[in-house]
């Protein structure tokens, strides 16, 4: 179906999800002691509509088959909008509730350590911008479905080292998060140079670019690298240089304190060791 700006194919699903998850969440936090603050609920509120934004008309129909400029600020609205604030949301008691099944302690606990999570976020990023990726979101609904699945997953992967609320770990101090974003800021951009580079389109499932959003294929690729590099860099440098400013220096920089949490997890983990 061909995309026109004139005639709108607006979908309600997208914001019945955010409400979905807005209604869920303000259940999640009614247990929570202390009660959360003002600052916390519009977080998780500005992130759900962020999610639906991204996965609404025109974003979502642009990237869907029309232009990779489009397909790489959607990803970027997710991993770099959206995740983190529904993330920063969420109390570290509900994500303790959400991650103490086993099969999710384990893939959370792994995810949150730096050099799992640079390596997870660059292949599930890579893998699904390659071509044959990119050609089978195009044309089907439920390898699309799987793409954003995975695309949210690895938002969520990227700032776990960032953001302390996966209990029972390691948490950074300031100084090494600030390293962390720098060093993942590089690693998941490697396909942008190819995309910079290449004398021609590379994603022949994409098309009608020049009605759609004025570019040809060609240039409409590398200006997806260059917003792939440009808004990647922007978000975590600006956040790393925030960590390490506030950080005070490599001698104030401290680890973060132990919580009940951490320590209940830990308990948790014992039992199951000691029960097999």
């Amino acid at each position: 179906m061909p995309f026109s700006w004139a005639d709108p194919s607006i979908s309600g699903w997208p914001l019945r999800l955010a409400l979905a998850l807005i209604a869920w969440h303000h259940e999640a936090v009614r247990s929570v002691a202390p009660p959360i603050g003002r600052r916390e609920r519009w977080c998780f509120i500005v992130g759900a509509l962020l999610l639906a934004l991204s996965l609404s008309w025109p974003l979502a129909d642009l990237a869907q088959a029309r232009s990779l400029t489009a397909t790489v600020l959607q990803r970027q609205v997710i991993i770099l909008g959206a995740a983190p604030l529904l993330l920063l949301g969420t109390p570290s008691e509900v994500v303790a509730r959400l991650t103490r099944p086993r099969a999710i302690d384990w893939i959370a606990a792994r995810a949150s350590r730096p050099v799992i999570a640079i390596a997870a976020a660059t292949i599930l990023l890579g893998v699904t911008m390659l071509p044959f990726a990119i050609s089978a979101a195009s044309s089907s609904g439920l390898v699309r479905a799987a793409v954003l699945t995975l695309t949210i997953a690895t938002g969520l992967v990227l700032w776990f080292p960032v953001i302390d609320r996966v209990p029972g770990v390691s948490h950074l101090t300031r100084t090494g998060k600030a390293v962390y974003l720098f060093a993942q800021s590089i690693a998941p951009t490697f396909l942008s140079f190819a995309w910079i580079f290449a004398t021609h389109s590379i994603y022949s499932s994409l098309h009608e670019q020049h009605a759609a959003v004025g570019m040809s294929p060609l240039v409409d690729q590398q200006a997806a690298a260059y917003l792939s590099k440009l808004g990647t860099f922007g978000v975590l440098w600006t956040v790393a240089y925030v960590e390490f400013m506030r950080s005070g220096g490599e001698e104030e920089d401290e680890e973060s304190p132990l919580h009940w949490a951490d320590v209940e997890r830990e308990l948790e983990r014992a039992d199951r060791r000691n029960r097999r």
